[in-house]
């Protein structure tokens, strides 16, 4: 089989526009060094809704995932740069926040990719301040994973898996 064969099963075309799952698997490679920071947080499915009418669990949706997430990053900046560098003087991390098993079906969880950590920083105490950020949430679960995102592909292709081909709706593009 001849490379003309190949382009025509596989269906090939050179001049092809790259859709935006491609397009955006090609941007977050270009700027992975930047979040060299992986986290994967899990979330309880169902959160306990109180009104003037009782106590109900309503499943949870991709604005519930949002406040949480927010809330989260308030938490770690707080953690990492203390109250005052957080409130005060508006000093923040840099997040790329994902939903998955929104279009799968599976249990909801937020993976996050992470950037500017400060110097003093160091690696080994990450997992501390990721696990005293969660204190405060109820809504997420006891597991997560942090991980050193790397050049492992973490970025462009773990981050991107459920991500349509026209469209990338599960990214959080407003808390990044």
């Amino acid at each position: 089989m001849n490379i003309q064969q190949i382009r025509q099963k596989t269906a090939f075309a050179p001049n092809a526009q790259p859709t935006q799952k491609e397009a955006t698997r090609n941007w977050l490679n270009s700027i992975h060094k930047d979040y060299p920071l992986a986290l994967t947080l899990t979330l309880k499915q169902f959160i306990e809704v109180k009104n003037d009418k009782g106590t109900y669990f309503k499943k949870i949706d991709k604005d519930d995932i949002r406040r949480i997430a927010t809330h989260f990053q308030h938490k770690l900046n707080r953690q990492i740069f203390g109250c005052r560098g957080a409130k005060i003087y508006g000093m923040s991390l840099m997040y790329l926040v994902v939903i998955e098993g929104e279009r799968t079906h599976k249990n909801l969880h937020i993976h996050m990719a992470i950037g500017g950590l400060p110097d003093y920083v160091k690696w080994n105490e990450i997992d501390g301040f990721v696990r005293k950020a969660k204190l405060s949430i109820v809504e997420l679960d006891e597991q997560h994973k942090v991980d050193i995102a790397g050049d492992s592909g973490w970025m462009g292709q773990y981050l991107t898996k459920e991500l349509g081909m026209k469209d990338t709706d599960n990214i959080l593009w407003d808390l990044a």
